[in-house]
């Protein structure tokens, strides 16, 4: 094993990316040492960039989604050997368990193996986006809509007759919560996006897809002209915007008009609109994809662990399109400006950290 690793940094508060050496970690008890094999790239790399909110070590590496190979297993590890493919859920957020490097730790209990039919590229587009999606709907109310676990009898089939909206779906987190409401049999499943996605959100096994463009009068007319009185109850924001907040709000109040029922709003980055403190009508959710919440912590274990590679295995879970990006941690930074000025559409960009030049 190297003694030392190539990792892009952020030396300081604010400061800029570069590229660094670093220690290579050991494992401890319970841990994996991973070699990153692929990493993926999300809005919130850069957001804690720009922002410096949470980051409180420096230097700071970033990097919510890595996959790879064990190459090092802790004390107390079982079921895992060195020359494992391994796909592990986010850690939110120490330096050890980040992405932007070619080695990291990963918790054995949110780890698994990942099947021959998926590539690493393949398996870098799913952790944080997945593990969102997941919350928004399984976690337990305030933190998601509560519904049971998919992997349970009673969730199996709890979306029959029933109708869910996902705005935003053609996002990473979008395209996973169609597939996780598919998962559970939802009769309808609605998404608004850019009308280019449209075949790739049906291939997930959306129903209909919106124009994103719709206004909140346009939309909520649109959504009942493909829904029956009654049938729609949920509405997933997987873009997390004040805008689009306002979008499933409508939608939901003119349910609970028709219904006199209250109505379930999951955002994956919700705001602190005074729009939604104000409802009543509503069971509001904050969607966050970190196993480490308490709310999270056992479902994440299941599906991580023991679900996620049966599923990508049978194809009920496909990873999303994607784009590798040449370079490998030098292409970070401009990947991550394209995030932030909305030029990636329906794919997830991956790096491979150890073509790094």
């Amino acid at each position: 094993m190297p003694q030392a690793q190539t990792a892009l940094v952020i030396p300081a508060h604010l400061g800029q990316f570069k590229l660094a050496q670093i220690p290579v970690y050991s494992p401890g008890p319970g841990q994996l040492l991973i070699k990153v094999y692929a990493a993926g790239l999300n809005p919130a790399d850069w957001k804690l960039q720009t922002s410096g909110n949470v980051v409180n070590e420096f230097p700071a590496v970033l990097g919510l989604d890595r996959v790879g190979e064990v190459v090092e297993l802790g004390d107390t590890v079982e079921g895992f050997a060195r020359g494992d493919r391994v796909i592990t859920s986010c850690h939110f957020i120490e330096n050890q368990f980040q992405g932007f490097q070619q080695y990291a730790i990963a918790n054995a209990s949110v780890t698994g193996k990942i099947p021959a039919n998926v590539t690493y590229d393949e398996a870098a587009t799913i952790p944080i986006c997945l593990g969102t999606a997941f919350s928004a709907l399984f976690s337990e109310v305030p933190h998601g809509a509560g519904l049971p676990a998919p992997w349970t009898s009673e969730g199996r089939n709890i979306g029959s007759g029933k109708a869910i909206l996902i705005l935003g779906g053609a996002s990473s987190v979008g395209q996973f919560a169609i597939q996780l409401a598919k998962l559970i049999g939802y009769s309808t499943i609605i998404a608004t996006a850019s009308l280019k996605n449209e075949a790739l959100l049906k291939s997930h096994g959306a129903t209909y897809v919106l124009d994103r463009s719709l206004d909140a009068t346009a939309l909520t007319a649109a959504v009942s002209d493909v829904t029956s009185k009654g049938l729609l109850g949920m509405v997933v924001d997987a873009i997390g915007l004040e805008s689009t907040e306002k979008l499933g709000i409508a939608v939901l109040d003119k349910w609970h008009g028709q219904t006199g029922q209250k109505g379930t709003f999951t955002s994956s980055e919700p705001q602190t609109s005074a729009l939604l403190k104000a409802q009543t009508a509503l069971v509001v959710a904050n969607a966050v994809g970190i196993p480490s919440l308490p709310w999270n912590t056992k479902l994440f274990n299941v599906l991580f662990h023991d679900e996620l590679p049966k599923w990508l295995k049978t194809g009920a879970i496909q990873p999303t399109r994607l784009e590798v990006l040449e370079g490998g941690l030098s292409a970070i930074p401009a990947g991550l400006k394209r995030l932030e000025n909305n030029q990636v559409s329906g794919l997830k960009l991956v790096v491979r950290p150890h073509e790094t030049v």
